[in-house]
């Protein structure tokens, strides 16, 4: 009989930072973790063999899979490797994200479109890929790791704080119609994180190197960028570990009690005001149109 406090888990973006940390978290607390990395036998070999001799070193286990949010393939073949193996899954953990920096518009269209792809059609690719065996449990937790910077936003990431936002939307979208089916989705909000994650050692810059010329004037402020952020760390460090313990917290919460929003943040952004406000005003509309029990777990199976 399934541990009622024990989940079978899918992470994407599982081989480093925030996706790290909490598919080695979930599995040190004996969750069946299915950590999702692209090609982990051959280019990202060393991301898998680090998650693995981690977890299995504390007595766990932890399984990997090749797992490509791009392609559709990858991710009808990642969930079928769980339901074979488990015969459910209980938890997705959307993690997988792509950072950009630069003045928006030396960003490309390509640039943008590969930015939405990344940080926001993927899930929707996974999320087409899990639904139809959560809608036949009847149960089930879509865990969408977003960004504070979709309510308060900054200058010189354009392509990024539209993929956030973008995924933002389909998650709250899609939360309102599969609740209908006893599926559960949380939106967590992380705030500033600098060190920890490989967002910046891996982001992308603008390719368009004559509108690049031309914004000289802006070079202070470009400059100031990493000082500024790090200016809002008031309070101690960020520890991305917070992340997984903040995941590890909402799922261990009972059916029906797991907020739709939740936040981590360490730094002076404060975005969660902004949080309140938009329940506050979704309650009134939904209400009006007589949706309010879309914004509710329907457990009447």
């Amino acid at each position: 009989m399934k541990d009622q406090n024990q989940f079978t888990v899918l992470i994407t973006g599982a081989g480093s930072g925030m996706g790290l940390h909490t598919a080695q978290t979930l599995a040190l607390q004996g969750h069946k973790v299915y950590a999702g990395i692209r090609d982990p036998q051959g280019r990202n070999i060393h991301k898998a063999t680090r998650l693995l001799e981690y977890v299995e070193s504390n007595g766990k286990r932890v399984d990997i899979v090749d797992l490509d949010i791009h392609l559709d393939e990858s991710c009808k073949n990642a969930i079928q490797k769980v339901i074979e193996k488990e015969g459910r899954i209980d938890v997705v953990i959307h993690n997988a994200a792509h950072l950009f920096i630069g003045y928006s518009e030396a960003f490309t269209p390509e640039q943008i479109a590969s930015s939405v792809n990344t940080n926001a059609l993927g899930a929707h690719r996974l999320n087409k890929a899990v639904l139809p065996y959560m809608r036949k449990q009847a149960s089930g937790l879509l865990l969408y790791v977003g960004s504070g910077i979709t309510n308060v936003t900054a200058p010189f990431m354009a392509p990024y704080v539209i993929g956030k936002a973008a995924m933002d939307a389909l998650a709250e979208n899609t939360a309102y119609e599969v609740s209908q089916f006893g599926i559960e989705t949380t939106i967590l909000m992380p705030g500033v994180f600098m060190d920890g994650t490989s967002h910046f050692e891996t982001a992308e810059f603008p390719k368009d190197g004559a509108v690049l010329k031309e914004y000289d004037r802006l070079q202070k402020d470009y400059d100031n960028y990493e000082p500024g952020l790090r200016n809002l760390f008031r309070f101690g460090d960020a520890p991305i570990q917070g992340v997984a313990d903040k995941i590890a917290e909402i799922l261990a919460l009972p059916k029906g009690q797991r907020p739709l929003r939740d936040t981590v943040d360490y730094s002076d952004w404060v975005a969660e005001p902004g949080n309140g406000v938009r329940v506050a005003l979704t309650e009134r509309a939904f209400k009006i149109m007589g949706y309010s029990h879309l914004m509710k777990i329907n457990n009447n199976f």
